[in-house]
């Protein structure tokens, strides 16, 4: 009997390829560490603005403004939600776990890696600004870094873009607001040389025009629609929507510098723009902040991101209530979850997330 292993010597016998062995699915990249909660406080530390006795050196609250501990200065008034209390104070403390009226902890801290590089440049895009208080944030401490830095701020809703515009004046960044057509975007953009441009459209995965709800001021829950007629939104509430041009990562992210921040908020729209932008993302962009708005959005982009090796580095899943009756699953959510990615195909990386290198 030839056993199994025996060469081949007739001329008429065929040798036959091995079995490939299957490789198992790996997730993550092995590279990058998480992003523990005791390091948070050290982590937002270096966005505070030098302070001199008697608070010299920040920004003047006005009377009307909220000053952080970054020198950020936030019209309270402009934002319904905003506690009235923290109007004309100047604030100190770290926002850990949150500062009651912007964020919590995880957005802070992913603004602060990524501004974190020997670059001499820094670039943040919001898609989903509300008030742009990323890229202006993102802007004021860049530049006081001694870097060169530009911002792009995206929001559908016509009021909330004067919302941006007046943030960026309120904190001295130069800022042009861009409307039109999605062409006539896409061409502003690329034109202009703003330190932040504000662009009153809605980020998506084409040149198009979608539905936009009417909102009222303290309503930050509005997305897209893709129906013409749409007669209620995600969350079931019937209301009256407008036409939105769109603009495309294509144009956000043009041009040879890469990103250093991508933050992305569309209250549940998150898929249909980030994953089919994937390879363009991870060609431009250091840091990608998401926030969630559902449990299926965020394990999709686990999945998505993970295998794909790059590190999620803090997480704060969304809370959902299901009561009653929604068209969507977002409809039921009641408190907004937050993703913080890294790209390993960028190694200029803040050592407080890195593994030793060899």
């Amino acid at each position: 009997m030839r056993r199994p292993w025996a060469k081949a010597s007739a001329p008429d016998q065929v040798a036959t390829a091995a079995p490939e062995m299957s490789v198992p699915v790996m997730y993550g990249n092995g590279l990058h560490l998480p992003v523990y909660p005791a390091q948070v406080p050290e982590i937002l530390e270096t966005l505070r603005a030098p302070v001199l006795p008697g608070n010299a050196g920040l920004p003047d609250n006005e009377g009307v403004f909220c000053v952080d501990w970054a020198g950020i200065r936030t019209r309270i008034a402009m934002l319904p939600w905003a506690p009235i209390r923290f109007a004309g104070t100047t604030r100190a403390r770290i926002p850990v776990p949150s500062d009651g009226y912007r964020s919590e902890a995880e957005e802070y801290v992913g603004l602060a890696l990524s501004l974190f590089n020997d670059k001499e440049t820094y670039r943040v895009v919001e898609v989903g600004a509300g008030w742009a208080p990323w890229a202006v944030m993102g802007i004021v401490v860049a530049r006081r870094q001694g870097k060169r830095a530009s911002g792009i701020a995206v929001e559908a809703d016509p009021l909330r873009a004067t919302w941006c515009m007046q943030h960026a004046a309120d904190n001295n960044v130069d800022a042009e607001l861009i409307s039109g057509t999605p062409t006539q975007i896409a061409a502003a953009l690329a034109a202009s040389t703003a330190e932040l441009r504000v662009v009153q459209a809605a980020g998506w995965t084409s040149l198009t025009t979608l539905r936009f709800p009417v909102l009222d001021d303290g309503d930050m829950g509005g997305a897209v629609n893709e129906a013409v007629t749409p007669e209620m939104d995600y969350r079931g509430a019937h209301l009256e929507h407008f036409d939105v041009p769109t603009v495309t990562l294509e144009a956000l992210l043009l041009g040879e510098e890469s990103t250093d921040l991508l933050h992305v908020d569309l209250q549940g729209m998150e898929l249909e723009v980030i994953v089919p932008g994937t390879d363009l993302i991870e060609s431009k962009v250091r840091f990608m902040a998401v926030g969630t708005h559902n449990r299926y959005v965020e394990g999709q982009l686990q999945e998505h991101f993970l295998k794909r090796e790059w590190a999620l580095l803090m997480e704060s899943p969304s809370t959902s209530l299901f009561d009653g009756v929604r068209p969507t699953l977002t409809g039921f959510t009641t408190q907004d979850g937050n993703q913080l990615w890294a790209n390993s195909r960028f190694r200029d990386t803040p050592p407080v997330i890195y593994r030793n290198r060899p």
